[in-house]
């Protein structure tokens, strides 16, 4: 099992979730079987091309979303310095009540967003 196939699946295993379906469910809608999907999904087996792009149109997300581009440690650290400022700039002029439930949302989905 490769990363980058392992990666794929996870992140197409959080789309089919999110929609709330069943794996046997989104391999009917995929004209595909259980078991290959399956296998797909845990990384064991890789997408075919022409599946990936049927999992994108379905989902209605972009390659992006699901296929991870490795990016260098030092990228990443400026491009989350530059969302970590966005942020804060949003929350600048909150209440301690609305800044309490943005850290609540934030709570809740951060961990969901990571799966």
């Amino acid at each position: 099992m490769d990363e980058l196939s392992f990666e794929i699946g996870k992140n197409i295993r959080k789309y089919r979730k999110l929609k709330g379906l069943t794996l046997e469910k989104l391999a009917e809608v995929l004209e595909t079987e259980t078991n290959y999907l399956g296998q797909c999904e845990r990384g064991e087996r890789r997408f075919s091309l022409d599946k990936l792009v049927d999992l994108i149109e379905y989902f209605g997300i972009t390659a992006n979303d699901i296929i991870s581009i490795p990016c260098t440690v030092e990228k990443r650290t400026k491009e989350n310095n530059i969302y970590l400022q966005e942020i804060n700039e949003l929350l600048e002029n909150c209440t301690d009540n609305q800044l309490a439930v943005v850290l609540n949302i934030l709570k809740e989905s951060v961990p969901f967003i990571k799966e």
